[in-house]
């Protein structure tokens, strides 16, 4: 199917600014009809919700224009891509190893303070 840039915003549930953004720095090639309009087709939202998917673990723009670029360049790449992607997810595990130690010193927080109220409200 084909979508105008308002259509596919909705869908992506990016704005059209951010839409045009990817398309300048190179990570989604968009087509355009007889009217210069941009027209996105569903091979754009796969790849949006990819490197959506992507972003979310902290990946940066420069490394997604090489995943894209190495993705353009085929088969040959396989080994980068599988590499790049690895140590993205290694990447994404030590921040939740981060982010997990922070919640467990909230943890511990909350429960000192639980027994202070419960403590002052006993007294």
């Amino acid at each position: 199917m084909a979508y105008k840039i308002h259509e596919f915003s909705k869908m992506t549930g990016l704005t059209p600014y951010t839409l045009r953004f990817y398309e300048k720095e190179g990570l989604i090639t968009v087509k355009r009809d007889q009217n210069n309009i941009r027209i996105y087709d569903d091979r754009n939202k796969e790849w949006i919700d990819f490197f959506m998917h992507l972003k979310k673990t902290g990946m940066t723009i420069e490394n997604l224009k090489q995943y894209l670029v190495w993705w353009y360049q085929g088969e040959s790449t396989n080994q980068n891509r599988l590499d790049l992607l690895q140590q993205q997810k290694q990447s994404a595990l030590n921040e939740i190893k981060h982010i997990q130690q922070g919640i467990d010193v909230l943890d511990h927080k909350i429960e000192v303070y639980k027994k202070r109220v419960a403590n002052n409200k006993n007294s």
